[in-house]
């Protein structure tokens, strides 16, 4: 290693001393130059169509399961079980369960029994509980971090899933979980996913997995700042944090939430957020070293989401095939 480095400088100090035309020179030269580091390339199609593939099945599954429920839980009380019927009870559970889950709040994490917990409480625990877990076995393990981190320029399709629960310090699981906990609740009562922990969960996966792929997809730039970020790991469950918060805000886009802990209305910072998380996408904001193209991936998927009413063209027609395939598989 140091022979390479001294052979490196010499070559390059006397390449200096030499004209242009002496041949000595584009040897000395292309000796230089073949040290320097080169990038590895970012595979694009592949992630993308795994990220797909993952996403679909995340939202099958998660419908799946609540269907299940739903037929368990209902079909004592709706007679002839079909999907219309299970749906319009889910509907009406859900409208009656929003005002509870709205006020949920951290301190009924340890007040309120495991039992009474709705099926977005639930979520909301057992999500806040797989990022502390996993952040455990990151400081317990060190072999473990690879697991929960996403390198762009490595062949590891899964850690684009797996990276959103690791987190590298304190500060950062601190800021995810006290944002998770602060927007979930409400976001889990509006009309989107009324009180659907299902739903929700398939959401805020979705929202990291695009999250990360969106990282993913800018280290593939030929822009050199951006590039440098397919050697670097990626982690944090921020892109469906982001995501929520700007599904959050399209849903009540006359509250104020805080940035900083200052009240801002809700309209204006997140166009804030788009707009800062764009330009440090692209430009950088000097040495702060933030997953900006993650971020702005989950705003963008959030605020989508609920602009183009993704309960009624995603999620439902997923809940009614997964009923579909059940009921023909003599599961339900």
């Amino acid at each position: 290693m140091l022979r390479s480095s001294l052979w490196r400088n010499v070559t390059a100090r006397i390449s200096n001393r030499i004209p242009p035309q002496s041949p000595f020179r584009r040897y000395a030269t292309q000796e230089h130059q073949a040290h320097q580091p080169r990038l590895h390339p970012v595979r694009i199609l592949g992630p993308t169509l795994w990220a797909l593939a993952a996403s679909g099945s995340i939202y099958l599954g998660c419908a799946a399961y609540e269907v299940y429920q739903d037929v368990q839980q209902f079909k004592g009380q709706v007679g002839t079980v079909s999907y219309n019927s299970i749906d319009a009870t889910r509907q009406i559970q859900g409208v009656l369960r929003s005002p509870a889950t709205a006020r949920f709040s951290v301190s009924d994490i340890f007040t309120t029994p495991w039992a009474r917990l709705n099926s977005a409480e639930a979520m909301l625990v057992t999500t806040g509980g797989l990022n502390f877990a996993a952040f455990g076995l990151q400081r317990l393990s060190s072999s473990t971090f690879m697991f929960f981190a996403h390198v762009p320029m490595y062949a590891r399709n899964f850690t684009l899933l797996t990276s959103m629960f690791g987190h590298s310090g304190y500060l950062h699981i601190g800021f995810n979980m006290l944002a998770l906990s602060s927007f979930g609740p409400a976001l889990a009562a509006t009309a989107t996913f009324q009180s659907s922990g299902a739903h929700l969960a398939a959401f805020y996966l979705t929202g990291g997995l695009f999250s990360s792929l969106a990282h993913h997809i800018s280290c593939a730039s030929p822009i050199a700042r951006m590039a440098a970020g397919r050697m670097s790991p990626g982690l944090g469950a921020s892109g469906a944090i982001y995501a929520m918060v700007a599904a959050y805000v399209l849903s009540y886009p006359n509250v104020k939430i805080g940035i900083m802990f200052v009240p801002v209305p809700a309209v204006p910072a997140l166009w804030s957020l788009v707009a800062f998380e764009t330009w440090g996408t692209f430009f950088g904001w000097g040495g702060l070293r933030l997953a900006h193209a993650a971020h702005l991936g989950g705003l963008l998927l959030g605020a989508g989401y609920v602009h183009f009413d993704g309960r009624k063209r995603i999620w439902q027609p997923t809940r009614k095939f997964a009923f579909n395939v059940m009921r023909r598989m003599e599961i339900v």
